[in-house]
């Protein structure tokens, strides 16, 4: 790391056992273990490995990553069978009726529509994909905790967007500061502890995300998918 802060990179990833070493020479063809031997002790030459490469230094990026996700309920657990734009064949049409499946009409045309037992049976799976997922990050090599530090769930999607945002500091103009908006109408949110430690807030509780999950499962349940 340099005295700036910043810090060299990488794509080197040769201490994971599932990533080969491959050296190509100037045409792309892969050179054999006698032929880069060769390469390595050519008199003159400066690069006497071929082992990880490191980029200029660079900043490390930091911050908070926000993300939405809309449920079209209408669309959920629903099937067309409209005829002019098929989305299934027709076996497959009839073999969902046999398995319980109801013919139905939504907005988009005639519809099949996943009966209650399957609905009640991949609501749960579906909250909880949408809540326990996590990303990585590329500038950590081994394990990148991310923690999700809230969630608002809301039928408004203007609110949403308003309820987790930021807002530029007054201070220096390449930095925002976080805000999670605790008290809109209209829009359920859940703060998690680790919130905390990088947000004014003031609902953090240890089982936000448990009733976050909960909340998602009682709003996929309530929607009447037979009967819109």
């Amino acid at each position: 790391m340099d005295s700036s802060g910043g810090e060299a990179g990488s794509f080197d990833r040769s201490e994971r056992p599932n990533n080969a070493v491959i050296i190509r020479d100037e045409k792309g063809n892969i050179l054999t273990e006698e032929e880069i031997d060769v390469v390595l002790k050519t008199e003159g030459n400066t690069d006497r490995s071929l082992g990880r490469k490191w980029l200029n230094p660079a900043e490390r990026a930091t911050g908070l990553f926000v993300f939405d996700i809309a449920i079209d309920l209408r669309r959920l657990f629903s099937v067309s069978t409209n005829q002019l734009e098929p989305e299934m064949a027709d076996s497959t049409i009839g073999k969902l009726k046999e398995e319980g499946w109801i013919e139905s009409k939504n907005v988009f045309g005639p519809c099949l529509v996943a009966p209650m037992a399957l609905r009640a049976k991949w609501i749960p799976g579906l909250a909880k994909a949408i809540l326990n997922w996590r990303i990585t990050s590329n500038q950590s090599r081994t394990f990148s905790l991310m923690d999700t530090l809230a969630v608002s769930i809301s039928d408004n999607a203007n609110l949403i967007a308003g309820s987790i945002r930021a807002k530029l500091s007054e201070e220096d103009s390449k930095k925002a500061d976080p805000i999670i908006d605790e008290g809109l109408t209209g829009v359920d949110t859940f703060i998690s502890l680790q919130a905390g430690g990088f947000i004014h807030t003031k609902g953090e509780t240890a089982d936000a995300l448990e009733r976050a999950e909960k909340a998602l499962i009682e709003k996929m349940m309530a929607f009447d998918y037979e009967n819109q």
